[in-house]
């Protein structure tokens, strides 16, 4: 298995979209990844199998707080643990920028990753009523969090 994780660039504006088209219901559009991408504060990731994109992971960060907006990984090539390994970026660079909060949503139904998000220590806040559609469903919005080291 050669798994590498680097930032994407505007150049995997395809990738994403096919990976995002491929794992949503109701997918963003190119547009959006690409603002996603140019915006400042934001993490880019691109999980490949190879040389073929597998994954990819997208959040934003406004220290001492950060957001994981996207996490998937192709259906074919899930259960190989790719979303914990991006998921274990996602913390190390929270951490280069001093963010000490994380936060998500995720659909209620959502099984397989509310157990992976629970698995690596996040935990259920609150739910987030009527929050997604294609079908409408409720959120749950979850957290995790790290006390910040005092000098």
């Amino acid at each position: 298995m050669n798994v590498l994780i680097r930032p994407a660039v505007d150049g995997d504006l395809a990738a994403l979209a096919t990976l995002e088209t491929a794992s949503f219901s109701v997918p963003w559009r190119e547009a959006a990844l690409r603002g996603h991408l140019e915006a400042p504060h934001t993490l880019s990731l691109l999980l490949f199998d190879g040389d073929d994109p597998v994954g990819y992971l997208l959040a934003g960060f406004l220290p001492p707080e950060g957001e994981l907006y996207r996490v998937a990984v192709l259906p074919e090539a899930r259960r190989r643990g790719y979303g914990r390994r991006l998921l274990e970026t996602f913390f190390r660079e929270a951490e280069k920028r001093d963010v000490y909060s994380l936060f998500l949503e995720v659909r209620e139904s959502n099984e397989a990753a509310i157990a992976l998000y629970r698995s690596v220590g996040f935990r259920e806040i609150f739910l987030r009523e009527n929050y997604y559609r294609d079908p409408t469903e409720a959120a749950l919005v979850m957290t995790i969090g790290r006390p910040k080291e005092t000098t």
